[in-house]
């Protein structure tokens, strides 16, 4: 059992729980549950659980007496800049899998993570629905890397020593089922590039590009393709991406980096970035 008391801790570890797929799959999760996944006491858990439903961030069950995340946690969430900007995403994620087949993402960079905030998933889809919320790791990832070449050298080298071997999942996810992707663990915990010279000539590469390739890096089998958001200051705020089957598009990956990098394009152009040319 965990021995640090802090109440926003215990409070925030809840409703890590609560957000991930075990909850929603199972319509929620137990006292007993929770107690287990948080490594914590059950009266404890039991206590808190109380409290977050009084505020209406936990919802409980009267029926199964499992909780789940409450209405003003998402009202909360609703009101943030990142919700904004995944609403307005909207459109775009679907012109483009309308142009490609393939699911598409909305991302943002959280440190040594990415965290995928919007999904509008094709009709054929290889992966499945419940992408938002997910989180990868950064450096390994063609999304991490269109938003970290927005970066100086200067800064990637701070980002290099303080992110660059996080794990790519909380540490909460791995005591859920295993989803349904194959997702390559073997990314956990290696550094990005054998080394920040040999990082950086990848990031100056992206730079080169306008888009970033992941050949079966996140997913075995998956080309992965990310281009750049920027907002009215012309600042990176988030990354459109998508994968296709590598036997599908072999080593053609300039078709596919060309058309995420249009999405990309006309995404920040509808946020008012200051960009020469079509979009």
């Amino acid at each position: 059992m965990r021995t640090h008391t802090s109440g926003l801790a215990r409070d925030l570890e809840v409703l890590e729980v609560l957000s991930f797929a075990e909850a929603f799959t199972n319509g929620g999760l137990g006292v007993n549950r929770i107690a287990e996944l948080t490594e914590r006491d059950k009266g404890q858990i039991s206590r808190v659980l109380k409290t977050l439903a009084s505020s209406g961030l936990v919802d409980r069950d009267d029926k199964t007496l499992r909780y789940s995340l409450g209405p003003r946690l998402y009202s909360m969430a609703m009101r943030t800049k990142e919700a904004h900007l995944a609403l307005l995403s909207e459109p775009r994620l679907f012109e483009l899998v309308a142009q490609i087949q393939e699911t598409a993402h909305l991302n943002v960079l959280r440190g040594g993570r990415v965290l995928t905030t919007k999904t509008v998933v094709a009709a054929q889809a290889l992966r499945r629905s419940g992408w938002d919320g997910i989180v990868s790791a950064a450096g390994s990832s063609a999304s991490g890397r269109v938003m970290l070449a927005g970066f100086s050298d200067e800064e990637i080298e701070l980002w290099w020593m303080e992110h660059a071997q996080d794990d790519p999942l909380p540490a909460l996810q791995t005591a859920f089922t295993k989803p349904l992707e194959p997702i390559n663990r073997k990314v956990k915990r290696q550094l990005p590039a054998k080394n920040l010279k040999a990082f950086l000539k990848i990031l100056q590469g992206v730079r080169d590009l306008g888009y970033a390739i992941s050949d079966g890096e996140f997913q075995p089998g998956i080309v992965d393709a990310a281009a750049p958001v920027r907002d009215s200051s012309n600042m990176i705020v988030a990354a459109i991406s998508t994968g296709v089957p590598k036997e599908r598009i072999g080593n053609q990956f300039d078709p596919l980096g060309q058309l995420v990098s249009g999405a990309a394009l006309r995404f920040s152009t509808d946020l008012g970035a200051p960009i020469i040319g079509p979009a």
